[in-house]
């Protein structure tokens, strides 16, 4: 589980630090998307699997109103 947590993190970074990049002027904008799109992948692969892990407890179906 430690594994999706760091690549989602990793991901989240990766999709944060290209438009900086780019507004600082470091980085062209095809390069941009290129790095957004594996930061895209990353956080959704990695933080799917995580988010989901603590499953819901179904709610009691008799409910006194």
């Amino acid at each position: 589980m430690k594994a999706f947590k760091i690549g989602a993190l990793v991901g989240l970074i990766l999709t944060a630090i290209g438009p900086v990049l780019v507004f600082t002027g470091t980085l062209d904008v095809e390069k941009n998307k290129t790095i957004m799109l594996i930061g895209m992948l990353l956080w959704f692969l990695g933080a799917t699997p995580w988010l989901g892990s603590n499953k819901l407890q179904p709610a009691d179906k008799e409910v006194e109103i």
